[in-house]
């Protein structure tokens, strides 16, 4: 008779039985959630997902606060259709914002699949089990990458400039509009030079010519 093997999620131990049943529990750990990877599998969401894999992007790098993971997941819910119905954002006191995704950041924080410390937002070991199971588009894949690393070593005042300028129409409730447009100019330079936008965006964002601009740029 053939033998079934078998992995405890929670502490790692791999194991062998005759019986085709699931085990109850892990015989090391004795925790009984020791195959809970294909419990959340078959349980979460669209939302949760892109979540997930947001946080496993450029090896797992952590989001440095809730206003990066916002913005990041905006642009990705900007680009992939099917995630648009479940995040909502909306117009709120520091540009997008989705309620439903904070939500989620919360239910995962407490299934410890995500880990908080401090403002940082990463995987817990759990989570990159999780992230290894989950597939999608590889050109998916490549844009969450491509958002994470061009906000996630914004200062605050870049990520918000960044975003107030590239989506005038999210910025109506916001709090800081007017300290954003205020420092417009110095903030498009430091963008540039970070090679984060182009000459033209950059020029756009400070609200003067090109011309203008590239003088400021080479003072």
């Amino acid at each position: 008779m053939s033998k079934e093997g078998y992995i405890c999620n929670r502490c790692g131990h791999k194991w062998q039985r005759r019986k085709k049943v699931e085990p109850v529990c892990c015989p090391k750990c004795k925790s009984p959630y020791w195959n809970e990877v294909k419990e959340i599998m078959e349980n979460i969401s669209e939302l949760q997902k892109y979540i997930v894999l947001l946080l496993n992007s450029n090896d797992a790098e952590p989001l440095k606060g809730d206003l990066w993971f916002q913005k990041e997941l905006f642009l990705t819910d900007k680009n992939i259709p099917e995630l648009a119905s479940e995040a909502s954002f909306c117009s709120d006191f520091l540009g997008p914002y989705s309620e439903n995704a904070e939500e989620q950041v919360e239910q995962l924080e407490q299934d410890e699949i995500i880990n908080k410390e401090g403002n940082k937002l990463s995987l817990s070991p759990l989570g990159n089990k999780i992230a290894q199971e989950i597939k999608i588009d590889k050109e998916h894949l490549e844009m969450i990458s491509e958002f994470k690393s061009l906000l996630n070593d914004l200062t605050n005042d870049e990520l918000l400039t960044l975003i107030y300028f590239s989506f005038q129409n999210m910025t109506d409730e916001s709090l800081k509009l007017k300290h954003i447009i205020k420092h417009r100019i110095s903030v498009a330079i430091k963008l540039y030079k970070k090679n984060k936008i182009t000459i033209q965006k950059a020029s756009e964002i400070a609200g003067i010519s090109l011309e203008n601009f590239s003088k400021r740029v080479e003072r």
